[in-house]
């Protein structure tokens, strides 16, 4: 069995962007590692987690205008409650965020560990997150990277990178223009995430380029230890609120680390797939 402090999975999605369906004939690999619900469909071999859709007639509603997410097909072990050890992580992907032609933003989209799969809201402004109803025998955290503006939900504007905990009211956020980057520029991000147990702090950077900058963008303090449950569902979550955007996600790649007993309950090695759990080290820069 793979010891869990080198635990990786790996996801490589081609870096080939555009708006046209691709052959038939290509083999969609990620599709026997990530579950799509709503929404969220395979593209270039990209994930896109929303569809393009006619601009709404009206604002007056508060449903969303298309709903989707891509889960890791297994759960992922963050708690050990024999020796109460708790995972750090490290998660780093590329996206783009692209809106249809002649209607407004979506609201944007979000890194997400859950401990309900199933769990969502079709409300607009939630980027498919759980809403206010959520069980209190689930919890999720999430980083949102929001392309709308709602007052009633905490959003500073329609531009702002946030850290969400069991709630879409975000508990740190900061102005993404900050640091040069427009999450509606329709141009690649890439995003760093990363969590250390010990100091109880995640941080987030956020660079056009592939190399990650020098500080984070955002630093919260939090014990994420009182939020996971032992087994956590990984992946992303977005909606368009009364909008119409195309969300997606190119390239991902998550590790954990710690010192916990077992693994995941379905160890992984898929040399030819572009979703790979490796049992090594990698250079996580």
């Amino acid at each position: 069995m793979l010891s869990f402090s080198f635990l990786l999975f790996l996801v490589y999605f081609f870096l080939l962007f555009d708006f046209s369906f691709p052959s038939p004939s290509v083999s969609f690999l990620p599709a026997r590692n990530v579950t799509l619900y709503g929404d969220a469909h395979l593209k270039n071999n990209a994930i896109s987690l929303t569809q393009q859709h006619a601009c709404p007639a009206s604002s007056s509603s508060s449903s969303s205008n298309g709903v989707g997410k891509a889960l890791y097909l297994y759960p992922i072990r963050f708690l050990d409650p024999i020796n109460n050890t708790t995972a750090s992580f490290f998660c780093r992907f590329s996206f783009s965020i692209v809106r249809s032609p002649l209607c407004s933003f979506g609201d944007g989209m979000a890194f997400l560990i859950t401990s309900n799969a199933d769990s969502f809201s079709l409300s607009k402004g939630y980027m498919g997150l759980s809403g206010p109803a959520l069980n209190p025998q689930d919890s999720f955290i999430a980083v949102e990277f929001d392309t709308s503006s709602d007052s009633s939900l905490g959003d500073i504007n329609s531009n702002h990178i946030g850290i969400d905990v069991n709630s879409i009211v975000s508990f740190a956020a900061i102005d993404a223009e900050s640091v040069g980057i427009d999450l509606q520029s329709g141009r690649q991000i890439t995003a760093w995430i990363e969590y250390s147990d010990s100091s109880k702090l995640i941080q987030v950077w956020a660079s056009y380029l592939q190399v990650r900058p020098q500080s984070p963008i955002l630093v919260a303090q939090v014990d994420l230890s009182e939020h996971f449950k032992e087994y956590m569902h990984v992946g992303f979550s977005a909606s368009n609120g009364q909008g119409s955007a195309i969300h997606i996600v190119d390239q991902w790649r998550f590790k954990t680390y710690a010192t916990l007993s077992s693994v995941t309950p379905k160890d992984i090695s898929e040399k030819r797939g572009l979703f790979n759990v490796l049992s090594r080290e990698s250079n996580v820069q």
